[in-house]
């Protein structure tokens, strides 16, 4: 495989931050708000999850064509060319965020690559 095509798996990462972040808002509730409202905003929380989140396209590949020009591959959808504005290192995860004012910023976490095309990325993000 090519080291400027990163196919992205599912990251439990990603998964795992949103829950703590979840158990930690839903904790500080349910020592504010009385039994009832508490499972009322616990019910909500999980509809606007399921409802909301969970139908965002998640990309499947994505690759590096030429300086700021890459192509990018969601479910069910074509592929087409994006061009990328800047980039964000936070070490565990990455930022991509895109000249289009009206596409959403791509959050790359470490456990959707594999450690050699992880390190791959972050090689490209700094000449970026």
């Amino acid at each position: 495989m090519d080291n400027r095509c990163f196919k992205l798996k599912r990251s439990l990462c990603a998964l795992a931050f949103q829950l703590f972040i979840f158990a930690l808002l839903m904790y500080l509730l349910y020592q504010l708000l009385p039994f009832a409202l508490w499972l009322l905003c616990a019910l909500t929380g999980l509809l606007v999850y399921h409802l909301f989140y969970r139908k965002t396209p998640q990309i499947e590949q994505f690759e590096y064509l030429d300086g700021r020009e890459w192509s990018l591959t969601a479910k069910a959808m074509p592929t087409h060319r994006v061009s990328i504005s800047h980039v964000i290192d936070h070490q565990a995860y990455i930022v991509v965020y895109f000249q289009h004012a009206k596409a959403r910023p791509l959050l790359i976490w470490c456990d959707q690559l594999p450690l050699k095309q992880w390190k791959a990325l972050k090689v490209l993000t700094k000449l970026i």
